[in-house]
């Protein structure tokens, strides 16, 4: 079984990548000023010793006394031990050089010149038992000039610069990492605040989440907060939706049963005695069996909706509408105007636009007096599309023009039964209409009634 690793925290992410930071940051320069550091000091090296070969080189050397002559005279520079080594035709002289003073012959120059010697780079030498030389040879006729000068003090001097450079490298990680830290508490603890916040409140999922105390800053936090508050008003307001679902669909259907369990009652009671009351409850009961069939009808149609996925195909938005129209006028008591612009298509689901479009012109006409006209029109411009439905009913006040799309709403507060109606007619319309990528709004028609805009946004042309 796979072993879970602990989830990291804001805090050690922020930590580990400042220690990752502040660690690379301090290699560089330790690397950088190393590098420089020996690279200058082996360049010294080299033309102190090139100086030197070059100071023998001009002495022209024959033997042991014009060597020592060559010493007293040269002023040498090198600050490295080092071996030389002169043939001429008639000696080989052989020395052992320090900062002052030369040594002739002397056994360390004669066990350093039988040492086995390994040629590495360039002028770069290992001597066994010696260490490492930069090595330089120049002939003059038949005089031989060798160099090799010692290393060991450049190398010494690099070793206490690299022993400082972690010494330096260990404090300033010790002290970054204190200052990471600090500065990782400081920047996680908006978001762990916001966190324990979040906790606390949503404690109890089925009451309204009151919104969170945002911190001023840093400003992604502050936006995240923002955006959460923004969510948790959404769902308030879904949840009071829903709950005013729940009641209104209560109520809807308590009226109906209401009405069927009375009238059984009445017919249980005065039936055998009266039996004129029988035909007129049956009335009744058919009466509101029917009612709550439909709105049983209307709410599974909105619940298809809610879940509905659509593949949008291209429509003729002006035929559906004429025919819808021409097959709806004879069941409307007022006169269907139809103002249809020819050859106006938009991407839909061809069933959906004419529930559309027949809940619209029912809604209509049941608002509307049998004398006033309703239009239904089509139109289309260079950006959108428009399908209007226009009655000349007593309208909607401006103030509840966005909540007659609500569930159940009614503008007769009182729900009244003077119009028949559940109240969902527009809310499924609503759900349609978006379905479709479309939008709807209601605004007032002149001079007077309601007209319902189903609105499509036409692709810009290239």
């Amino acid at each position: 079984m796979k072993k879970k690793h602990p989830v990291p925290t804001y805090e050690q992410v922020i930590t580990q990548a400042m220690r990752r930071l502040i660690l690379t940051i301090t290699l560089m320069v330790s690397l950088i000023t190393l590098c420089i550091v020996g690279t200058q000091q082996t360049l010294n090296t080299t033309r102190e010793a090139q100086n030197l070969l070059t100071s023998l080189h001009q002495a022209n050397i024959r033997d042991v006394p014009s060597f020592i002559q060559w010493n007293n005279t040269t002023t040498r520079n090198t600050k490295q031990p080092a071996f030389i080594r002169v043939t001429t035709p008639k000696t080989t002289v052989t020395s052992a050089t320090k900062t002052k003073q030369v040594i002739l012959t002397s056994p360390s120059s004669k066990t350093f010149f039988a040492r086995h010697r390994q040629k590495l780079i360039g002028p770069f030498t290992y001597v066994r038992g010696f260490g490492f030389f930069l090595t330089y040879q120049q002939k003059d006729g038949q005089n031989t000039y060798q160099l090799w000068v010692s290393l060991r003090r450049l190398i010494n001097s690099l070793i206490v610069l690299i022993v400082l450079l972690i010494l330096v490298a260990s404090c300033a990680m010790t002290i970054g990492a204190w200052w990471a830290h600090r500065l990782a508490m400081r920047l996680s603890a908006p978001t762990i605040a916001l966190v324990h916040e979040t906790k606390y409140r949503s404690n109890n999922p089925d009451r309204d989440q009151p919104t969170l105390q945002v911190p001023a800053s840093p400003r992604e936090i502050h936006d995240l907060g923002q955006a959460f508050n923004d969510l948790l008003v959404t769902q308030n307001q879904r949840l009071q939706r829903e709950r005013q679902f729940i009641s209104d669909a209560s109520h809807e259907l308590r009226t109906p049963i209401a009405a069927i369990r009375g009238n059984l009652s009445l017919i249980r009671r005065r039936g055998t005695a009266h039996p004129e009351v029988i035909p007129e409850s049956l009335g009744f009961i058919d009466e509101e069996s029917l009612r709550m069939q439909h709105l049983i009808e209307n709410l599974l149609h909105l619940s298809r909706a809610d879940r509905a996925q659509l593949q949008l195909t291209d429509q003729d938005l002006s035929f559906i509408a004429l025919q819808l129209g021409e097959h709806y006028q004879p069941s409307l008591t007022q006169p269907l105007n139809l103002d249809v612009e020819p050859n106006v298509h938009v991407a839909g689901n061809g069933e959906m636009i004419q529930q559309i479009i027949v809940a619209l012109l029912d809604n209509a006409h049941k608002y509307s007096p049998a004398d006033q006209p309703i239009t239904l029109s089509v139109h289309q411009t260079a950006t959108q599309v428009t399908l209007a439905v226009a009655d000349c009913g007593e309208g909607i006040p401006a103030d509840q023009r966005q909540a007659i799309f609500q569930r159940f709403y009614r503008v007769d507060q009182s729900r009244s039964q003077a119009v028949e109606g559940s109240g969902l007619g527009l809310a499924i319309v609503q759900q349609l209409v978006h379905l479709n990528q479309a939008k709807i709004m209601v605004s007032a028609n002149q001079p007077q009634g309601s007209r319902f805009t189903v609105t499509w946004q036409r692709p810009a042309t290239k």
